[in-house]
Formats: structure tokens, C-alpha cells, sequence
């Protein structure tokens, strides 16, 4: 166990003078009291430092030689000890001189782990020795203040471990890394080549203005030829790196290195390539008078961005490890930008230009710990002085690169350095976004639930996500021996509240309270014991507190909290707000659905009493209104109506299944055809911008439907309390209201509401609607529309993709590569993209007047998606003069498919144009416009008008169930209420097969599935494509089902016969197969 010791740190103003202690080793396994440290046995094992120690030497302990291990309360807490009410680890060091610790096998010869101390400044620990210890011969952790004056440290796995030391100072120390007689220790083969000689390390993380300084000291035996460890005099540690910054300037001058090459005089390698918890980042090392590099002053600097992104690093030399760069003359200044570190800025970053280059620091791999809400992100950054007139910015953004703001931010410079040129604080700007658009709609808009991810934090204590009901709750998780009261807060984009001042903010949520017993706990309202919600905005000139307390109940049931909240004049020089949520002794919290949004500036109040037409999609207020239908082309309406409506039967079905749909807005990806795909666990979802959001759904452009029940389906995994205050509506083919029901209360979580609909009530189109005098998100899951169709279109024109592989040119282009011909190539995996200084726009030419359906846009898939928010999708005619447009209100995600539908009798355009109304990049992975030619495509061979190739064709199939109608001619008569039919479960995959007697160039094919029941059985297809000789030249797997009918696009395929084969074993049965085509 411990030789010489201090053991309760009741101890004062003994003097140890001139002991020895030597062979110390571990207690035998059982011995009792195995609560203490006596495994880890130390020679001077000092729990107060208020004592002397005087010439003493510790040789060979099994742990430490001079251990400090301050705690505030000593193992032998029963005893009575007279600490004088003070904490040891504070208290002031007295005489500590002449002490020397060799061969220790465990930690170091000197050590202060895992306590630390911190010693008041001035505290001197004079001419200690520490060498041939195993790991260190000094280990500090969480420890302040120590001058190290004179002494030795030699031949230690590290000369000195700075594991979080504030302030270390090595004056006139001798640091050797391999001495003569280690050396000659190894040639007699008395002590093995264990190649640990590391110098004196650098910690990451010290603090602004603690770093470590070496100073009148002395370094050799580092160029020893060892291979592994760290044999550098001096180099940057990789203990617990947390937020990855190098934050402390250490202070290096008048050393001298014997014969030690720069190689071995100093590394960054260990804590840039961490295997710790994370990389370091902005290593910047001065050297004030050249005696570190061996020729003049300047700095060793990392290899990053945000370093030398404002240096020329090309005059530069590379030190011999590789991981720092020397450059004379330069001089850089160390800062930290603190930001909020909740789990929604993790992959923020930030940017800093001086108006020529931009350096990016990524926010990623930074340290995050939800406990500790006081702590922040550290985004560091290295600076020179900044050109006159010209100061540095510092801008933010998101994911998905769009402008953004982390909460708060603020800068903390390092001392300035001995050289004249460093950055000065008031040469840095932050340059925060504006408040418009869609961006400050919502300030809780980062938070994914279902993936773990949301802003709140609590102070020193866990947070739990979990689902009760449907809603997403978060409750803290207060350790049993944590004192005081509870703490949560999430820091607010302050950029949106200063960017719209005068205008007001809902911040609403819901909240209960538990005791220890998990028991529900009621409060008043009034009093301290009920929980405490206050907003704050400070930093500049602001300091705007607003607090309400909250009653709570012991019923279970959840208190709600609603307040409005205008922001004041005199916040612009803000730069932090909070929500915080305490003042309950002792008690959890838990907290569902809350959110803060923007209310519009002129938010309606009443329901009109005559409900006014509503286009499909809105346009942006500022956006020029133009004509719907140009004069030009007023009389080029469609000779033939396009195929959107379902085939008339009198049986009902979910007509939705076929139609288009749109809604005012689109936000998080939530596209609205996704509330009609047949998938409840793919929801539309709008944007919270405008009051009465809505989904409408086009059942057929010339068609008239018979609705018996309208079923909305609420989404499934979380946030269903959001759909209430709704309308169920259905409106005719001028957008006139012809059936609504109003349904008040909340729809849960998977929770359907069926409406049945009055006799007798024909409509084009289904919407719901919330209420005009409310705001919020709307989103479904599914919404389906059952009736059947009394009027169809006599006949019909296949929709077809129609822009790909035609002409298509834009504003600019940011290169060849990336080209307008690249947004139709067909391929998603090419972009176009636009350069970013000017407003850009894409225009596609569909080769002749055409009526158009709708436009799907494919985003680019790899970054970036979020610069198509705001976008604006028109039709021109051939003289470029508008027809129609829709807006893209919110942003769409890399990858994502948003549909933009247009479907009027008007919709008759020449060119398809995509466009933004500022100066930003567009870029898009590919247009698809769909629709269908009023007039032949001018061409050196025009095309034919497409026919029904398979009508009344020869038609094969795999079996015929139980002799159904005419077998597989049935699907070839013309006729949809007639069908094939298949066995069922036979063991192979059913299939079906025409013959179109001769090779045909094929357009598109149009499926119409069995009407009376079981349409669900045709799924998965896929469409195989044989030329003469029935060898296969095409196949084109689907995925999904049919409805009542669907068209597909084919790549202008030569073939004979078409083959369909279902996805797996049930029942093939086609009602109708049209080949759309023409003979070459």
C-alpha cells in the first residue's frame, strides 16, 4: 500500500525532510477496505498539499511516486478532521523543492491524476528529478498554476503529461529524452528498447489564455533513431480533445536543443491524427525568437483551411513529420468562435472570408454532451491582420449549405501574440442571415425526433426520447445524487428574432412533472415549486427577460403552455436567446410538442363567406402576375383530353390512387403526391408559413366523379395533434366549393376519419384544409377519395415524358460538365449547374405546343439541395411570354423529387423554365415534363401520332384461371370492364404476353387493372420487350401498384412482343394493355 501518507486531508504543516521510500507494491487481492487507492500504491500519497516536502526520493513504487490526490471528502469520512470548511484541491502548496521519484511503474513519478489541483497562481514545485519512471515523469491533470523551476526529467515514457494543465510553466528544466546511460542500459541488454521518449506535451483544450509556457529550458536525446512513441522535445497532446480545437497559445523562447534536428523538436502528429475522441484542428505554435525552429521567428502551423486559407503556405517548409509547417514572418493570431452545441448545429459550418478567399470549419466531429447545456461548440480559427477596410465574416450554414445561424455565436481571441500583425477582434464581423422567407418560419425546424436529434439540453443531467401516444417526449434523467433543481434550454436562432423585429412569435408547447416516486406532481402556477418558462434575449445593448410559470397536474394529463411574443425594438446587436424551462426542487420534467413559429404579418381571421377559387400551388407575393392564358395561344386548346381520370365503372374505388396532388406549400420533404400514394407511412407535409394550409388532389382533367366518402389517414410516427381545425372539401372543375365538413377536434397518430359524402355531390377535385384562423403544420399520411367516374373523355392521349433528350439552355453554366443538356439527359447521377452571381434561370424546349400535365424536378443528389427552395417553375408559349408558373415554397433535399402540377385546359406551353428570384446557384439533377404534343414534333423524319398498337392483338399468358372470359385476348379488346385472370399460388411468377405482329417503335404503355375488386394483386411488374426473334432487347422493372390505370414511358423501344410479369406468385389480371406507337 502507500508508504508515506496523508490519509484524510486533515493534515497540516507537516514537514517531510530528506525520506525514503523505495519497492512500495499493491495490497494482496482480498485485503479489505478495496475502496481506497492503496492498488495503486504510491510512495507519498499527499491529500493536502499544506505541507512540506523537503529532499524526499520515491524509487520503484508499483504506483506513483509523489501522488496528490486532493478530495474534497477523504476515504475515512468517519473520522473527525478539521478541513477548516475549505477544499483541498484549492489550498495553498507549501514548501515542495528537491523531491525526486525514479523508476515508478504506474502513472508517473509526480502526478496530480485524477483529481487535479489547482493550486493557487505562484505555486512553485523547485529542482524536482523525475526519470526512468515508466509512463511520465510529471502527470498533470486538472491542475493550475504549478512553475516547474530547475529540475531534470529524463528517460520517461513522457518527460511531462499535460492533461488539462492551465498555466504549467517549465523554467530552466533539463528535458532529456534518452540519456547516455539509458543508453548504455539497453546495449547490456539490462533494460528493454521501449522507445518511449516523449518531451514535454501540449494539451488541446487549456483555455484561452492558460497555455502551457517553456521557457530557459534545455532538450537533447531526442534524435535517438527510436521508431515508435513520441520522441519529439515537444509535442501536442491527444487526451480527451473533446471539441478538437488547439484553443491555447503556449509561450516558447530562449530553449536551446543540443544537436536536436527541427525534426525532433517539435510535433502536432499525435493530436491531429487522434485515436482519441476526436482530431485536433488550427494547430498554431509561435516561435518568438527562432531558437525553437532553428532560424528565425515565426509560427508552426497545421494544415488547415482555416489557417492557410489566408497564408501563403507554398513559402513554407514542411517539418519532417509532416503534420506542421514552419513559415517565417507570418503572424497569426488564435481564436474560438462558441457556438450552441445541441445535436441540431452538428453538422453546421462555418465560413470565414476576407472578400477573396473563404476557409470552411466543419462543425462535425465536434465533442457534444446534452448534460452540460452551459458549455458551447468551440469553432476555432487562425488569423492574420486583416486587410485595411476589409474585415474577415463569419457566416453559418446547415446540412444542406443553406444560410443558417448555430444560436448564438461569439468570439474569444487568444492573448496577442509577441509578433506585430495577429488578428484584432475588430477586424472580425459576423454576418448574420436575414429573417425573411421561409427560413425563420419555424425555429424548432431542425429537430428530428425519430432520429434522436432536437435542441434541448439539460444542466449536468441525461435527456430521454421517447413515444407516449403518438408525441414525442423528452424527460430528463437527473442523477439520484445530483442536488438542486432541474434545467432544461434550447438555444434560439437569434438571427430570425433580430430579423424581424415588430413581428411577432408563437412559443407554444406541453409539460408535466414527476417525483422521485415517478408519481405525476401538480403545481399552481404561482409559486416557486411550479415549473418556470423564460425567454431571454441578450448580448450588446439587449437584456430581454420574460418568464410565466406553469400549473401543472397530478392526473397524468399535460399542462399547455401558449404566449405571443413580439419582438422589441433595441435587440439588433443581440446574439443570444434562450428558452429555459426550471424551478422545480427535485422533480423531472417532461415536455412534448413544442415549438416556436412566425405569425404572418397578416394572418386572416375570418372563413370568407364564399370560399374564392384557389389555384393548385402559390405564388410568391412579390412574384409579377401575368396572364394564365396568353392571347396567342387562347385557341390552341387540346383536341383530345389527356389520360388523368380513372375508366368509368359504378364500382367505387380510391380515386386519389390516379391523381395529381399539390398543397400550398411543401416543407422537409413532405411532397404532397406522397398523401396519395398509397403508403400511410409516407406523409406530405407543408411548411408552418401560411394560415389555412391545404392538400387538394386533381381526379381527372374532363372528367366528372360520383364521391361517396373521403378518408384521411393522420401520419404515424409522430406530431398527429397538429391535424385538427380542418375542412374536408370537394370542389368542381372551376374550383368552386360543391361539399365541406368541418372536423374541430385532434386526429392521433395513425388515427383515419372517414367523411361520407352527401348523394348525388359530383366533383373534380378533393382538398383539406385547415381553417383560415389557424396556423400550422398539415401533413397526412394518406388521403383517399372513393367514387367512381360518370364522364370520362370520349378519348385520350397517353401522357409521355417529354423533355428528355431535347434542347435545353439556361442563363449561365458553372462549366462543360455541368451543362443545361445535363437536366435532360436522363440521367440523375449529371447536373446542371448555373454560376451563383447573378439570377439564374433553365430553360427546356419541348419542341412543339404542348399541354402539360406536370413537371417533376430531380435534385441533385450529392449536397447542396436546399439552394432550390424558393424556385419558380413556369410554362412559356414559343414566344416565351408566361402561361402559367408554380412556386416551390420550401427547400427540397438532396435527391428528392418534387412534382409541380399544372393539369388545366389553359396549360399549353412551348418551353418548361426553372428560375430563382435572387443571385444564387441552381442546380438540378434532371426536368421530366409530362404531357403530350398538340402538334408533331418538327423533325427530319416527324414523328407519327402514337396509336394502340395492341388493340386486338394475339395475347398469351402463363395459365387461365378456371377458363375466366376470353383468357389473354381479354386484355386486347378494348373493353377495361372485361379482364384476364391467371392462377393464383401455382409457384412461378404469372405472366402475360402480346404480340404485336410486326416491330413498332414504342412511345408508352398504358396498364388499366381489374375494376370490380382485387386490384391490389398487380404490383411489382415488369415489362419485358422482345424484337423478331423473341429475343429480349428491354426490360423496365416498376415497383408499386396500378390503381385503376397507368401510363408508362418507354424509351422509343423497337419491338414485337411485350411481356408483363407480376412482382410474385398471386393472380395475374389486366383488365386492359395498350402499346402506344408507331410503325418506323
Amino acid at each position: 500500500g502507500h508508504c508515506f501518507m496523508l490519509e484524510d486531508g486533515g493534515e497540516w504543516d507537516n514537514v517531510f525532510y530528506k525520506n525514503l521510500g523505495a519497492k512500495v507494491g499493491r495490497l494482496p487481492r482480498g485485503v479489505p477496505r478495496a475502496e481506497e487507492t492503496d492498488f495503486f500504491p504510491s510512495v507519498y500519497w499527499i491529500t493536502n498539499p499544506s505541507n512540506d516536502f523537503i529532499g524526499n526520493v520515491a524509487a520503484g513504487s508499483q504506483g506513483p511516486g509523489f501522488w496528490f490526490e486532493l478530495k474534497l471528502r477523504a476515504p475515512s469520512s468517519g473520522l473527525e478532521i478539521n478541513n477548516h470548511g475549505v477544499n483541498p484541491k484549492a489550498l495553498a502548496q507549501k514548501t515542495f523543492k528537491d523531491n525526486a521519484s525514479h523508476s515508478s511503474g504506474f502513472r508517473a513519478g509526480f502526478t496530480t491524476y485524477e483529481t487535479g489541483y489547482l493550486a493557487p497562481p505562484g505555486t512553485v514545485w523547485e529542482n524536482i528529478k523525475a526519470y526512468k519512471n515508466n509512463e511520465a515523469g510529471l502527470f498533470q491533470h486538472g491542475t493550475a498554476n504549478i512553475d516547474f523551476q530547475g529540475g531534470l526529467l529524463a528517460d520517461n515514457g513522457q518527460a511531462a503529461h499535460n492533461f488539462h494543465h492551465d498555466n504549467a510553466i517549465y523554467d530552466g528544466t533539463e528535458v532529456i529524452g534518452r540519456s547516455e546511460h539509458m543508453q548504455f542500459l539497453i546495449d547490456q541488454g539490462r533494460i528493454g528498447d521501449h522507445c518511449k521518449t516523449g518531451g514535454l506535451s501540449l494539451q488541446p483544450n487549456e483555455g484561452m489564455g492558460r497555455g502551457t509556457t517553456i521557457k530557459n529550458s534545455s532538450f537533447k536525446g531526442f534524435d535517438n533513431g527510436c521508431s515508435g512513441g513520441p520522441k519529439y522535445a515537444i509535442h501536442v497532446g491527444n487526451n480527451q480533445v473533446r471539441n478538437g480545437v488547439f484553443d491555447a497559445s503556449p509561450t516558447i523562447f530562449n530553449n536551446t536543443f543540443a544537436d536536436e534536428p527541427v525534426s525532433s523538436r517539435i510535433s502536432a502528429c499525435w493530436g491531429i491524427h487522434s485515436s482519441g475522441d476526436n482530431d485536433v484542428r488550427t494547430v498554431v505554435i509561435e516561435d518568438m525568437d527562432g531558437s525553437l525552429s532553428g532560424s528565425s521567428p515565426g509560427f508552426f502551423v497545421q494544415d488547415e483551411p482555416s489557417v492557410t486559407s489566408f497564408i501563403d503556405i507554398t513559402n513554407c517548409q514542411m517539418v519532417t513529420d509532416g503534420c506542421l509547417h514552419f513559415c517565417e514572418n507570418i503572424c497569426l493570431r488564435l481564436g474560438i468562435v462558441s457556438i450552441s452545441q445541441d445535436l441540431t448545429t452538428r453538422n453546421f459550418n462555418m465560413h470565414i472570408s476576407d472578400g477573396t478567399n473563404t476557409a470552411p470549419v466543419n462543425r462535425g466531429n465536434i465533442w457534444f454532451d446534452e448534460k452540460q447545456n452551459h458549455l458551447s461548440a468551440q469553432m476555432p480559427l487562425a488569423l492574420p491582420a486583416a486587410a485595411t477596410g476589409s474585415p474577415y465574416q463569419i457566416t453559418f450554414t446547415d446540412a444542406n449549405d443553406e444560410a443558417a445561424w448555430p444560436g448564438f455565436a461569439k468570439l474569444n481571441l487568444e492573448r496577442a501574440p509577441s509578433c506585430i500583425g495577429g488578428v484584432s477582434a475588430g477586424e472580425i464581423e459576423f454576418a448574420m442571415p436575414d429573417g425573411g422567407g421561409d427560413r425563420c418560419m419555424d425555429l424548432f425546424k431542425y429537430d428530428d425526433y425519430p432520429n434522436g436529434i432536437h435542441g434541448w439540453q439539460n444542466f449536468f443531467a441525461g435527456l430521454v426520447v421517447s413515444e407516449d401516444a403518438g408525441k414525442y417526449v423528452i424527460s430528463t434523467n437527473r442523477r439520484k445524487h445530483d442536488r438542486g433543481h432541474v434545467n432544461l434550454s434550447r438555444n434560439l436562432d437569434t438571427s430570425c428574432l433580430v430579423g424581424n423585429i415588430g413581428r411577432t412569435f408563437h412559443l407554444f408547447g406541453k409539460m408535466r412533472m414527476k417525483d422521485e416516486s415517478d408519481a405525476d406532481v401538480a403545481s399552481d402556477g404561482t409559486s416557486n415549486d411550479s415549473p418556470k418558462i423564460t425567454f431571454s434575449i441578450t448580448g450588446g445593448q439587449s437584456n430581454i427577460v420574460m418568464s410565466w410559470n406553469l400549473a401543472t397536474s397530478s392526473d397524468g394529463s399535460w399542462a399547455e403552455f401558449s404566449e405571443e411574443i413580439t419582438m422589441p425594438s433595441g435587440i439588433e446587436g443581440a446574439n443570444r436567446a434562450q428558452i429555459v424551462i426550471d424551478k422545480a426542487e427535485k422533480q423531472e420534467f417532461l415536455i412534448t410538442e413544442w415549438g416556436m413559429i412566425l405569425i404572418p404579418s397578416e394572418a386572416p381571421t375570418l372563413r370568407p363567406s364564399s370560399y374564392p377559387s384557389v389555384s393548385p400551388t402559390l405564388r410568391p407575393s412579390s412574384h409579377p402576375t401575368v396572364s394564365l392564358v396568353p392571347t396567342k395561344v387562347a385557341t390552341l386548346t387540346p383536341t383530345k383530353q389527356p389520360v388523368t381520370a380513372a375508366p368509368v365503372s359504378a364500382t367505387p374505388t380510391n380515386l386519389a390512387l390516379t391523381g395529381l396532388a399539390s398543397g400550398d406549400s411543401e416543407c422537409h420533404n413532405g411532397f404532397a403526391y406522397k398523401a396519395i400514394d398509397g403508403n400511410s407511412n409516407s406523409i406530405n407535409h407543408s411548411c408552418c408559413t401560411n394560415y389555412g394550409a391545404w392538400l387538394m388532389v386533381d381526379l381527372g382533367i374532363g372528367t366528372l366523379n360520383y364521391i361517396e366518402k373521403i378518408v384521411v389517414k393522420n401520419r404515424v410516427d409522430c406530431c398527429g395533434g397538429r391535424l385538427k381545425r380542418f375542412y374536408v372539401e370537394l370542389l368542381d372543375a372551376d374550383k368552386n366549393v360543391v361539399f365541406d365538413q368541418y372536423h374541430y377536434g385532434t386526429v392521433g397518430n395513425a388515427q383515419v376519419r372517414e367523411f361520407v359524402v352527401d348523394d348525388g355531390t359530383v366533383a373534380r377535385f378533393a382538398r383539406v384544409r385547415h381553417e383560415d384562423s389557424y396556423k400550422d403544420f398539415l401533413h397526412i399520411g394518406e388521403l383517399e377519395v372513393w367514387g367512381y367516374p360518370t364522364e370520362v373523355p370520349a378519348s385520350s392521349e397517353p401522357i409521355i415524358e417529354m423533355a428528355t433528350g431535347m434542347e435545353a439552355t439556361a442563363s449561365t453554366i458553372w462549366s462543360q460538365s455541368s451543362a443545361a443538356s445535363k437536366s435532360v439527359d436522363g440521367n440523375i447521377n449529371s447536373i446542371f449547374h448555373s454560376k451563383c452571381n447573378a439570377v439564374p434561370w433553365l430553360r427546356v424546349d419541348i419542341g412543339v405546343m404542348s399541354f402539360v400535365q406536370d413537371v417533376k424536378i430531380t435534385n441533385r443528389g450529392d449536397c447542396c439541395g436546399g439552394r432550390l427552395r424558393y424556385a419558380t417553375v413556369e410554362l412559356l408559349d414559343e414566344d416565351l411570354n408566361p402561361v402559367e408558373s408554380r412556386y416551390i415554397q420550401g427547400s427540397v433535399g438532396n435527391g428528392q423529387v418534387v412534382q409541380k402540377v399544372f393539369n388545366e385546359e389553359t396549360s399549353l406551353a412551348r418551353y418548361v423554365q426553372l428560375s430563382l428570384n435572387r443571385a444564387d446557384c441552381l442546380h438540378v439533377a434532371e426536368v421530366q415534363v409530362y404531357g403530350y404534343h398538340l402538334m408533331a414534333k418538327p423533325t427530319s423524319s416527324p414523328t407519327p401520332v402514337p396509336e394502340n398498337l395492341a388493340l386486338n392483338k394475339p395475347a398469351t399468358q402463363s395459365s387461365t384461371y378456371n377458363n375466366a372470359g376470353d383468357g389473354a385476348s381479354s386484355a386486347v379488346d378494348g373493353n377495361y370492364n372485361s379482364f384476364t385472370h391467371t392462377h393464383c399460388w401455382q409457384g412461378i411468377n404469372q405472366w402475360w404476353k402480346v404480340d404485336l405482329e410486326d416491330v413498332y417503335t414504342i412511345a408508352s404503355i398504358t396498364v388499366g387493372n381489374r375494376l370490380d375488386c382485387c386490384g391490389g394483386r398487380f404490383h411489382d411488374a415488369t415489362f419485358s420487350f422482345y424484337d423478331e426473334n423473341d429475343e429480349e432487347v428491354y426490360v423496365m422493372p416498376t415497383s408499386g401498384g396500378i390503381g385503376n390505370k397507368k401510363s408508362f414511358s418507354v424509351d422509343f423501344v423497337s419491338a414485337r412482343y411485350i411481356k408483363v410479369t407480376l412482382g410474385d406468385k398471386d393472380c395475374l389480371q389486366i383488365g386492359e394493355f395498350e402499346a402506344w406507337g408507331w410503325k418506323e
